[in-house]
């Protein structure tokens, strides 16, 4: 514990029973099959004073019919319920409480900022952590707990924290579907106890925790904030998504969950001083999380390109330089080497890597990866898995079904180059069509470790904010 006999976030989260209080089926009970979804080890109980049964577990009329002692509880009965609620939480020995009820400051009224004191006086005397209230709270993967239904499980080494509650689910259901795991998600909202610098904190010297990704639309201590970022920043790589940059945001951002977004100024300002990660887009954030993530440093900003079209390979070209990285031309060691294995006209050897129909030929493309990946003037890699291409010549030739292997040697040529040279190979399928098959190959490259994205600009950006942190960070040691 600490001094004040408050629980750190770190205390808060060692969990071994939670309870749900509220369970409702006009939510469908939405909570009990997000926390029951999972395998675990978890002991959950379900409140509600309506009784009853849900998913094979008993719902309990009051928290006197539970025996035992809980570590943490969801709060999800009306907001007038919330003060007692917590009350008798104290009285089981509870450290950390989610209040996903809403109905407080967000609401801009006195009333609504009087409920909130109320319950921040109740958790103070108590020495009780909240999330909240107007929040999700929690997902952590390892533990089997979650904050949304329905959903795949993926830890990993990306922690999260969100002011709002939909960028959360949205950030962990995107980031999964590309193969980024998450170590702690926390959704914070009207920030009543836990804010976002001591989550920051957290992620700062939590060992299971690579790099940080981070939806803000206001704080209540901006300066405590700014100064949180850069510290962590400092030891591991930030991503940031700000919220209310507009002056309509920022009006959006005050109803939403009752912040103060700020002037946008100052917040780049800051963020630029603290090599803090800046992305406009839920997209652009996951993209930049999963290079991170799942890529060793680049270490420059010299790129090799391996595309099917000339015409693309420009367009890719011009995105590249446009966005601050380098494409050299391929050395005549490594051009001699690829020449004896392409037969089609209209390839190009220079970078891009232009193979027009030679890409059709899945060991072509694979050797092809392979002394790319080896080529010393490039260190990183930019493949573009051609889908619509590859489906309408497989569809002439009635041989759909051989794509995924032909995606499985491609994604395997990919992850030795990672393995054996230590660059990031970085995949994009281009959204033009046919999304059976595109979502086919999204899946090998996936599961073979590779970050995916939906496009060339997607990949292109996002390596170029990676490429950025490291150079600031080596430039100021």
């Amino acid at each position: 514990m600490t001094p004040n006999n408050r629980p750190t976030i770190a205390e808060m989260l060692d969990i071994k029973s939670v309870a749900i209080v509220g369970v409702s089926a006009k939510l469908g009970y939405y909570w009990a099959h997000s926390m029951l979804q999972w395998n675990h080890d978890l002991k959950v109980w379900l409140v509600s004073h309506k009784g009853g049964e849900v998913l094979g577990h008993k719902i309990h009329m009051s928290f006197d019919e539970i025996p035992d002692k809980i570590d943490y509880v969801i709060i999800a009965v009306p907001y007038k319920y919330v003060p007692e609620t917590l009350k008798q939480c104290h009285q089981k020995g509870v450290k950390g409480v989610t209040i996903f009820t809403s109905g407080f400051s967000e609401l801009g009224t006195e009333e609504g900022k009087k409920r909130e004191l109320e319950i921040k006086q109740i958790l103070d005397e108590n020495g009780m952590r909240a999330f909240g209230p107007n929040c999700m709270g929690l997902m952590y993967p390892e533990l089997g707990f979650a904050f949304m239904p329905t959903s795949k499980r993926l830890a990993g080494d990306v922690g999260f924290l969100s002011q709002s509650g939909g960028v959360a689910i949205a950030t962990y259901t995107s980031g999964v579907a590309s193969g980024v795991g998450f170590s702690k998600v926390f959704s914070f909202g009207n920030q009543v106890d836990i804010r976002p610098q001591e989550l920051l904190d957290f992620f700062r010297d939590d060992i299971k925790t690579k790099v940080v990704g981070a939806y803000i639309e206001g704080a209540k201590n901006g300066r405590e904030v700014l100064d949180s970022l850069k510290r962590t920043a400092e030891k591991k790589p930030v991503v940031v998504l700000k919220g209310g940059r507009s002056n309509e945001g920022s009006r959006a951002a005050a109803s939403h969950t009752g912040a103060l977004a700020g002037k946008n100024e100052i917040w780049n300002a800051a963020f630029r001083q603290a090599n803090v990660i800046t992305v406009d887009s839920l997209e652009d954030l996951v993209a930049t999380l999963s290079i991170f993530s799942l890529s060793p440093p680049p270490q420059s900003r010299n790129v090799g390109l391996i595309a099917i079209s000339g015409g693309t390979s420009v367009i890719y070209t011009d995105l590249c330089v446009e966005n601050g990285l380098k494409v050299p031309k391929t050395s005549q060691e490594t051009i001699d080497k690829l020449d004896p294995l392409i037969r089609d006209v209209g390839t190009g050897l220079g970078n891009p890597i232009d193979l027009a129909a030679d890409y059709y030929v899945d060991q072509t493309t694979s050797e092809v990866i392979r002394l790319v990946g080896e080529e010393p003037n490039f260190d990183s890699l930019i493949i573009e898995a051609d889908v619509h291409n590859m489906h309408q010549v497989a569809t002439i030739l009635d041989a759909q079904d051989n794509l995924v292997d032909y995606w499985e040697i491609m994604a395997k040529a990919g992850k030795r180059v990672v393995e054996s040279e230590k660059k990031p190979v970085l995949v994009a399928i281009p959204d033009v069509a046919y999304p059976i098959p595109r979502s086919e190959a999204w899946n090998v490259f996936v599961k073979h470790g590779l970050p995916v994205f939906h496009n060339m600009k997607e990949a292109i950006s996002a390596l170029s904010r990676v490429r950025s942190y490291y150079e600031k960070k080596e430039s100021r040691k």
